[in-house]
């Protein structure tokens, strides 16, 4: 495959998933709307520390076959091995691990979240539909397909958590509630997946793949590094929850949990790209392409800075107003979700640095990770007991700089790789303007006209667009997509014929 076509697919796979991210940031502002107004504060709080020990330990169960699985197809597909037989151990491996987990998790959730012992038998559930959910998108994402993450996460998932808890409320049932209908949205984004992977690799395939034992216990060693790197990534914003638990009681923690889907908002900007540029890195780097991966990486990088920038800004400025209308008690979150949302940009706009490290050289992500966990424990534990859920944010910002730094330091130093480079100064003077513009309208015009603070917002946003597709584009940017049109041309010229 070109470099054209890794682009494109990249490219293809981004507006894909913008199609399912429109869908699935709807249903979350609607699903943290009721839960915020019906549900209440401390509910919600439930609600994120239950998330947190769910996700926390299906990350463990998936041993970092989120994107080692697509390093261990490629190879196959290259090898000329069978992909389905890989599939099919990737997927016994993570179930009997997740399983187990959760199994000994039965004794911990009394401790965890004390009194909701009648939420034990779904707690149960949670744990393995995510881990496999996981595993099966991954093995789904190696064949280029993008649809079936599109509807799972985009669409299934959270309308399925809206429909659970407003059936739930309607029911009077208001205690554990919320966790209820967490875990029937992930066991209808288990059985959605599900289906796509018999639809991607055949049930018959699968089925008469013979799975090898000696295969089944080789997976946790190749894939353990990866591993330790993902669990990090996603305990970053699970562990300040866990010990905020500590400092604060749980309507402040339902507030901070608020901020933290918010700020979700720009924050998966970078998951538009994810599911292709893996694939696309895994390929070239079985390849040894590393004139490929540079190119792809700076100009990711630089396109999901300019994307979340543009949506960082705007609520920033209004990030109080925007809390208070989830319930007036989460208004007092307006600089947590300041300081959350900076934090996400870096680390949004550089995580994806990570991945070529992965294939490259694994013993790197997973060092920095647990040197920057290790750094956000203690900032979280010290700063939390100090100021609350803005210490808490405080020292979640400060772990992301580090991380991110570090990140760069070996991209450059182990791959040369210099992802950062004057076309950030235009998209930075834009977002500059753009902040004067919308304070001085913050200022000036008075809440209760909230509809032309909305159109000027917009107006802002659609000019920094333009501007940026006009001025901004680099020149390897201009020649990508011309080419990517050109060979779509040649494509419907051939269909025509």
């Amino acid at each position: 495959m070109s470099a054209v076509t890794d682009t494109r697919d990249i490219l293809r796979g981004a507006a894909a998933l913008l199609f399912g991210f429109g869908g699935r940031i709807t249903a979350r502002i609607l699903v943290v709307l009721v839960a915020g107004r019906l549900f209440g504060a401390a509910e919600f709080g439930i609600l994120g520390l239950t998330a947190a020990i769910a996700e926390i330990t299906a990350a463990i169960g998936v041993l970092g076959l989120k994107r080692s699985l697509l390093d261990m197809l490629s190879y196959n597909v290259e090898q000329g091995l069978s992909e389905a037989q890989r599939v099919t151990e990737a997927i016994i491996v993570v179930l009997v691990v997740s399983i187990g987990l959760s199994t000994i998790l039965m004794f911990l959730w009394p401790i965890l979240i004390p009194g909701h012992e009648e939420l034990l038998p779904f707690l149960f559930i949670a744990v393995p539909a995510i881990a496999f959910a996981e595993v099966a998108l991954a093995a789904i994402k190696h064949k280029r397909i993008i649809k079936w993450d599109v509807w799972s996460r985009g669409f299934n998932e959270p309308w399925s958590f809206l429909a659970i808890a407003l059936l739930l409320f309607w029911a009077g049932i208001i205690k554990g509630g919320l966790v209820i209908a967490y875990v029937g949205s992930v066991s209808i984004l288990a059985a959605t997946v599900a289906t796509g992977l018999v639809k991607t690799y055949g049930l018959k395939n699968l089925l008469q793949s013979k799975p090898r034992l000696t295969n089944c216990l080789a997976i946790p060693k190749k894939s353990i590094p990866v591993g330790i790197t993902d669990l990090g990534v996603m305990m970053f914003r699970r562990i300040d929850i866990l010990i905020l638990a500590l400092f604060v009681p749980t309507s402040g923690l339902g507030i901070y949990y608020m901020v933290q889907q918010l700020a979700t908002v720009p924050q998966r900007v970078n998951s538009l790209f994810e599911p292709m540029i893996s694939p696309v890195i895994a390929r070239l780097h079985n390849r040894f392409d590393a004139s490929s991966i540079k190119a792809n990486l700076i100009g990711i990088c630089r396109w999901i800075f300019v994307i979340q920038i543009a949506m960082t800004i705007p609520m920033i400025i209004y990030g109080d107003y925007i809390l208070s209308w989830f319930s007036p008690a989460f208004a007092t979150g307006g600089l947590v979700l300041t300081i959350v949302l900076f934090a996400e940009l870096i680390d949004g706009t550089f995580i994806t640095t990570e991945t070529p490290l992965v294939f490259a050289n694994p013993r790197i992500p997973p060092s920095l990770i647990l040197m920057a966990l290790a750094i956000e424990f203690i900032l979280i534990a010290v700063l939390s007991k100090i100021w609350g859920i803005e210490g808490a944010a405080l020292g979640f910002f400060i772990t992301m700089v580090a991380l991110s730094a570090g990140r760069l330091l070996m991209l450059r130093s182990r791959l040369q790789i210099n992802v950062i480079n004057c076309s950030y100064l235009l998209p930075l003077t834009l977002a500059a303007i753009m902040s004067l513009i919308l304070i001085a309208t913050r200022v000036l015009i008075a809440p209760e006209q909230w509809w032309l603070t909305a159109l000027i917002v917009l107006l802002t946003i659609a000019c920094y667009a333009l501007i940026i597709r006009k001025f901004g584009l680099t020149k390897s940017d201009r020649i990508l997509l011309r080419a990517i049109k050109q060979k779509r041309r040649r494509a419907k010229n051939k269909k025509s014929i």
